[in-house]
């Protein structure tokens, strides 16, 4: 895969600003895909395509406008961008478990809004079980020796393609390239959040008590840190070719059900998971210094997270002006005010 020269460097970010309106329509999710991948310069040489949204509980949520998920009119404009760029012929997927159940029954992807787009845009839609994945082992691991991870996401000759939602998240603070990936991991072993909660010491393992009534922050900040070192040996074991995330409307909250949508006909993207995710957390209000899952990816050599130290380039045709992407001197200009507010349902 082929992109603009400037995102080689995996310290180098690119934020693209597109103007929408307030409540965007299909249309506008797919054009900004377009326009999004077009100031990016990607182009393919009959590859595979895996392209991996969030689409957590989309078939329980049952409404693709709810800003919870990366929206699948913004994939379908991708699918439609790379089939006319050089992804080969039949040979896009789409590869998200949309249920979260432990089982491997077909995912029927219906009120997902996938299931439409697939239609139009000729994508497949994939979810990775015990019959689609292979084991791969972690480097050098903190937890998992091994993932058992979607096959198509690592086969060779393919791209992966890392499409997550610019939102909050009530253990993670922020989620985006790094917590998508577990979306790639085999259904059965994808709950890092209730993995982690059996990290801590058993006297705060309380099953039948709500958190707001005896979780304090420092047991929140622990349980984090159970979370970042299994993202951490997930992030060894899939390195996605691109990371684009979708911020044409983003949300804050919970990361589900209660929280607000934002629109922000923003993008953010670059080559390593660690420097996007800092620049969006960045964007979004929050310190990607203090993060902790950013703190231990950079710590482990995974990318830098300090925004002084990565480079920004930024494209912005809300004046209806088409510009090249650019050296963005003035990072804070773009940031939201207020930030995005995370909702941890803990003991304040």
């Amino acid at each position: 895969m082929k992109m603009h020269t400037l995102l080689a460097n995996p310290e180098a970010v690119a934020v693209i600003l597109q103007p929408v309106p307030a409540a965007p329509s299909w249309l506008d999710f797919a054009r900004s895909a377009r326009g999004a991948l077009a100031a990016l310069q990607v182009a393919l040489s009959g590859q595979k395509v895996v392209l991996k949204p969030n689409v957590t509980s989309g078939e329980h949520f049952h409404n693709p406008e709810n800003g919870i998920g990366t929206h699948p009119a913004f994939i379908g404009g991708m699918v439609e961008y790379l089939r006319e760029h050089g992804a080969r012929a039949g040979g896009i997927y789409v590869v998200e478990d949309p249920r979260d159940s432990d089982d491997n029954h077909p995912r029927h992807w219906q009120g997902t809004g996938y299931l439409e787009m697939a239609v139009q845009t000729g994508a497949k839609l994939r979810c990775p079980t015990d019959f689609t994945c292979v084991r791969k082992q972690v480097p050098h691991p903190l937890v998992h020796a091994s993932r058992n991870v979607s096959r198509p996401a690592v086969a060779a000759d393919t791209v992966l393609i890392n499409v997550p939602k610019l939102k909050t998240h009530n253990l993670a603070i922020t989620t985006l390239c790094m917590k998508n990936l577990m979306g790639l991991d085999n259904v059965f072993d994808r709950h890092y959040c209730a993995q982690a909660i059996k990290d801590l010491p058993p006297e705060w393992q309380i099953t039948d008590r709500p958190h707001n009534e005896w979780m304090t922050a420092s047991i929140h900040e622990l349980w984090q840190l159970g979370l970042a070192r299994r993202l951490v040996d997930l992030a060894q074991v899939l390195k996605p070719h691109l990371n684009i995330v979708e911020g044409i409307v983003g949300r804050d909250g919970t990361g589900f059900n209660r929280g607000s949508n934002r629109t922000l006909g923003m993008v953010v993207a670059g080559i390593n998971v660690v420097a996007v995710d800092s620049i969006a957390s960045y964007l979004m209000g929050h310190d990607p210094r203090e993060l902790i899952y950013l703190k231990l990816a950079a710590s482990a050599g995974l990318g830098q997270n300090d925004p002084a130290h990565l480079r920004v380039y930024v494209t912005d045709t809300r004046s209806g002006a088409d510009t090249e992407l650019a050296p963005c001197y003035d990072l804070a200009a773009l940031r939201c005010d207020p930030p995005f507010k995370v909702l941890r349902d803990i003991k304040e």
